[in-house]
């Protein structure tokens, strides 16, 4: 354990001359990114989002009439996808439409 800790710094420190290069600006002949731009990028994020609520919502519908406990772990189980959605729309939203000149 001790060692993947060392490891894991080892890497964070490597790595740390990449956050500067990740904040650097847009060159100015990109100019701003357009209002339609931005609205494209919140509705794919909403999308995300939405699905991933989805899911849960499913789980609880689908287990109706079943037993509380089985109904709680379907529940819970479901939580799982519906965060790895909104970190997935986030992502996207990050790398397609934030970090884009």
């Amino acid at each position: 354990m001790r060692r993947l800790s060392q490891r894991l710094s080892l890497a964070a420190v490597a790595a740390w001359p990449l956050l500067a290069a990740a904040t650097v600006r847009c060159p100015p002949e990109y100019g701003e990114k357009s209002a339609g731009f931005w609205a494209l990028g919140f509705c794919v994020l909403g999308v995300f989002v939405l699905l991933g609520l989805a899911i849960p919502i499913a789980a609880i519908r689908i287990t109706r009439g079943r037993r509380v406990a089985r109904r709680v772990a379907w529940t819970l189980a479901a939580c799982a996808p519906m965060l790895g959605l909104w970190l997935a729309g986030l992502l996207v939203f990050v790398e397609f439409f934030t970090l884009r000149c």
